[in-house]
């Protein structure tokens, strides 16, 4: 191995320019044809940027309005309740509620709108409520899917504003018993022979009666007027609010010999 400067001046020059170039005054050098050296560099890697996998597709799967279907004789009784014009349509509108025997809405019941092969759909709501719009005027039959035949013929002009009304009936032999819950009406003596009803339910109707004497209704109190005879009647109210409630209460009114009553 021949030493560095052992070689002549020219030559050391061109190997020092080459050490410089190519790794720098501290890198270990050897001669020897052909220059390698010791340690040889590493390979240049040239790091990849990947970007991050897509994250994997999803179809949200679409929300489908729950419907109910018409019982095994239940009917809904459709009428017009009002129709108005509205310049700002375009061609024609059709609103409409559908509630139970009780007043309280229906809700998820479909309703078809056709007319000469044309169809929309709608589902009445929590409110009862369902709404379709026409583009053109003509004649069109609405009805609840299942019963078709309480279905309504509507003759619809341009810009006409329906508002129509569906009530449940029920065939006699199939009413269905009331979904009921524990509800309480309390008596309330206002004065002498002045009653009137108290619950913290609202919305109930009453009705009241008695077993002997007259009842007059004033208002959301009734006075009694007891018989002449002496003895003892049975004064009861009857709060009823539909399907989801029913609550009774009664008193003992006392007609004593001298005309005198007292609440027994």
């Amino acid at each position: 191995m021949i030493r560095l400067d052992k070689l002549p001046k020219s030559v050391q020059k061109i190997v020092l320019a080459v050490i410089f170039f190519f790794g720098g005054t501290s890198a270990s050098c050897r001669l020897a044809p052909p220059i390698v050296c010791d340690p040889a560099p590493p390979p240049s890697v040239t790091p990849m940027l990947c970007d991050p996998p897509p994250m994997p597709s999803s179809t949200p799967t679409p929300q489908v309005a729950p419907t109910t279907t018409i019982a095994p004789g239940q009917h809904l009784a459709g009428k017009i309740v009002q129709t108005t014009s509205n310049p700002e349509l375009a061609g024609a509108a059709i609103e409409g509620t559908v509630v139970d025997q009780y007043g309280q809405p229906l809700g998820g019941l479909p309703v078809t709108l056709t007319r000469d092969g044309w169809q929309a759909r709608a589902i009445s709501d929590g409110a009862g409520t369902f709404s379709f719009e026409v583009p053109e005027a003509g004649t069109y039959v609405l009805a609840i899917e299942g019963d078709q035949a309480d279905a309504l013929t509507l003759e619809l002009k341009l810009h006409d504003q329906v508002t129509v009304e569906w009530v449940e009936t029920w065939d006699s032999s199939q009413v269905p018993l009331p979904l009921a819950e524990v509800r309480t009406v309390e008596i309330v003596r206002q004065d002498r022979l002045t009653f009137a009803a108290a619950t913290p339910w609202v919305g109930a109707r009453y009705g009241w009666s008695v077993s002997g004497g007259t009842l007059v209704e004033e208002g959301e109190h009734v006075v009694w007027q007891p018989p002449a005879k002496p003895g003892r009647y049975l004064l009861q109210v009857v709060a009823d609010w539909g399907r989801t409630g029913l609550a009774v209460d009664a008193v003992v009114l006392v007609v004593e010999r001298d005309g005198r009553v007292t609440v027994g």
